[in-house]
Order: structure tokens, then sequence, then C-alpha cells
């Protein structure tokens, strides 16, 4: 199961990221440059052989527009009073290089951020956090998701856990100290700006994985927070490691409320990614892979808080984002729809999917989407998507990505 590939190796914090295998995708990604020039003609995934909605077309007409660029791996999205965006910036690393493990070289700094993207361009509200990246800022982690809270308040999720931190002395002290006060953590930031925790989600979703060892044996214990959703006075965190949607209490205590299994003779987890409130008041959260790495296997779940969660959808490939549209139908970004690759011919094209209440499907940004992360819904009914997500500021290569991470609108 590749999804258990975080982790402390030879002393090194891996940015090896369950949700994205970022730093795995990466190393395809640049082999796979020589692609760039055909991704126009990328097609959707192949899912569509094998969902039980069968009817597909190619959103040919939707408009796809950069509303920001040369950002430094930007990940989840929320819409913000007044048509903006919340946005968190994993960042680009920093240059605390620490050479080990399966991931190579690993940067560590103070880089990520959680933004406000308005029709002026981007606003860093709060900076200097925590972000472990790939040499040159790639595929990093740290910030990767936010929701709007009450009251002007947003929150803010940071991804992994303090038990991927590396001992003292192999990163500076601050460095570290940010680690362990940061990753894993459910936060708050207020109008103002200042940042509280809430909760150390990350922590106790590892702490329970280490206690239900039976339910992924070669993978537990594991966490990798990688979505939050405030609804309804709820706050809700999908952990892409232990494969669970929690609850977070007030008191910080998280309650998991779903755990999301495979079939059996699986090649991986379910590495759950996203969450969203549907018109119908229930859950719906997406996955990455759903047990395979081969395109068509992603799944989204319906969930009710007090049942089992029920299979709602079938035959996506690689979900990051998902949402309801003010039109009521389901979006889901596809991050890579050749399947999750991370070879030689691995394919960056992503990506979404639109699911109406017919269950038809539209393929949206055809090979205009590369490596789409976030997801959020804008009042007008426009949606909007994080591009390039894994790419710092300065691009991936000079065909793929150039101008950095990017925030999209499809209209």
């Amino acid at each position: 199961m590749v999804r258990r590939e975080t982790g402390l190796q030879g002393g090194v914090l891996l940015s090896k990221p369950a949700i994205h295998h970022r730093r795995f995708i990466v190393t395809g990604a640049a082999t796979a440059l020589g692609l760039a020039t055909a991704l126009g003609l990328a097609t959707p995934s192949a899912a569509g052989a094998q969902t039980q909605q069968a009817q597909q077309t190619q959103g040919h007409h939707n408009k796809v527009t950069v509303i920001a660029s040369h950002l430094n791996n930007p990940r989840g999205l929320a819409a913000a009073p007044g048509g903006r965006l919340y946005l968190a910036e994993a960042g680009r690393g920093g240059k605390a290089c620490v050479k080990g493990g399966e991931q190579g070289t690993t940067c560590i700094g103070l880089t990520g951020s959680f933004d406000l993207v308005t029709k002026h361009g981007v606003k860093r509200l709060v900076t200097g956090l925590i972000s472990g990246a790939g040499e040159g800022g790639v595929a990093a982690e740290g910030p990767v998701s936010v929701s709007r809270g009450p009251n002007g308040s947003f929150y803010g999720l940071f991804g992994l856990s303090s038990h991927e931190v590396p001992p003292k002395g192999v990163i500076p002290g601050y460095l570290r100290a940010a680690a362990l006060a940061e990753l894993g953590r459910l936060v708050r930031v207020s109008p103002h700006h200042s940042i509280k925790t809430i909760s150390d989600v990350g922590d106790q979703d590892w702490a329970w994985t280490n206690t239900h060892r039976d339910l992924a044996p070669k993978d537990f214990p594991d966490a990798n927070p990688n979505a939050v959703l405030y609804s309804h006075g709820h706050r809700y965190v999908i952990d892409a490691g232990a494969n669970t949607l929690v609850n977070v209490h007030r008191n910080g205590v998280a309650k998991v409320i779903a755990f999301f299994p495979v079939p059996k003779g699986s090649q991986s987890d379910s590495v759950p990614t996203c969450v969203a409130r549907g018109p119908d008041g229930a859950l719906y959260v997406g996955e990455l892979l759903g047990g395979f790495y081969s395109p068509g296997h992603a799944r989204i779940w319906r969930v009710v808080p007090g049942h089992a969660p029920k299979v709602w959808a079938t035959g996506l490939t690689t979900v990051q984002g998902c949402g309801f549209g003010r039109d009521g139908a389901f979006y889901a970004t596809e991050y890579q729809t050749g399947g999750l690759n991370e070879g030689p011919t691995a394919n960056p094209a992503g990506d979404v999917v639109r699911i109406d209440r017919h269950g038809h499907r539209t393929h949206l940004g055809v090979g205009k989407l590369f490596f789409p992360s976030g997801f959020a819904a804008g009042s007008d009914g426009s949606i909007y998507v994080s591009n390039c997500s894994i790419a710092p500021a300065g691009g991936l290569s000079p065909q793929l990505c150039k101008n950095g991470g990017q925030v999209v609108r499809i209209s």
C-alpha cells in the first residue's frame, strides 16, 4: 500500500503526503515533461467505462480563467465573504535541506500561508507557517485546507502529524518547534488574522489508528489530515492517512464518525481527500484511490452521522477536492485523469467532473488543468480550482505550470 509513505526515515521529515503522493508524482512529472506539449490532447478519465452513470460529455464551452498565479503549492480553497476565496498555500519549503529516505532531499522552512484571493490579487493573511518540500520548492507539505467559519473567521488545517517531525539536531530548533506546533493541527484564524490552535487532530488520528491496526496492518499507525469543513456548527476533518472522517468537538477532541474501507485484494487504502455538505444535509466524501491506482476506482461516499457510510458514486479517478455548486450539482477535481502514476509515463493532466442530479457527468477543464487539487463554488455559479497544485511560484518547467501554482475560475 503506497499510501503509507509519510514518515521519518533517516531522521528526515519527509513531505511524502499520503493524499497526493506529491513527492512521488513530481518525480514522475519531471520525467514526463516531454509530454507537456501533448497535454492539450489529454482526454477525461477512463473511469466512464466503469461507472454506473455511463452518460458523459466533455465541457467544450466552459471557460477557464486564471485569477491568481505564481503561487507556492496552492491546495485547499473555500468561499470567503464578498465573493472572495480563502486559500491554503503549502509553501515552498526552505533552506534547511536534509538528505535521506525514499523521498531524497527534503527542504524545510516557514513559507506556508493562509491567503485571501480577491479581484485585486492575493493577500497573505497568515505567513511564516511550516513547509517541507522537494528541492526547488516542489510538492510541499504544510497548510492544506481552509473553510469559512463563524463571525468573520475561518479554519485552517495542516497536513501530517507531530509523529513525522525529526529528532533534535536534525533541523534547526526553530523549525522543529514550528513543525511540532503546526503539523496535523486544526486552527482558527480570527478576522484580525490571529491564529489559534483548536485541535491536534493529526496526533489524535494517529493514536486512533494505533489502536485499530487490524484495519490496515501494513500501514497503521498513520495520519495525514487533508480537508476541513465547518458546517452547521460542526468542524469536520478528513484524514487521508487514517482513512477517517472526524468531528472535532469544542474541547478539541476528534471523534471518528466514519472509516472508509476498500475491497479485499486492493493495492492501496481508500485515501479520502475531501468532504462537502450536500443539499440533502448529508456529508459527501471523495477519495484519491479507492484501493487501486488505475483510473476509475475512486468513489464518492455519502455519510449521515450515526449511520454507516454508503457509496454514492463510483468510477472517478484521483479525487482531490469536491463540493456542490450553486446549481446543485456535485463537482470533483481529478488530480491525474490517467490514474495515480509517478513513473516515466506519468501524465499530469487533470480535470473537474460535474455530476448533475440525474447522474449525468461532464468533464470540465480538459487540457487546461494539471495536478488540480482544491475546489470552491462561487456565488455567481462559477467554480474555482487550485491548479498546478504541486508547483512553486517559479513553476515546474518552461513547458509545465511555468507560472507556478494557480487559482482558476471555470465558468
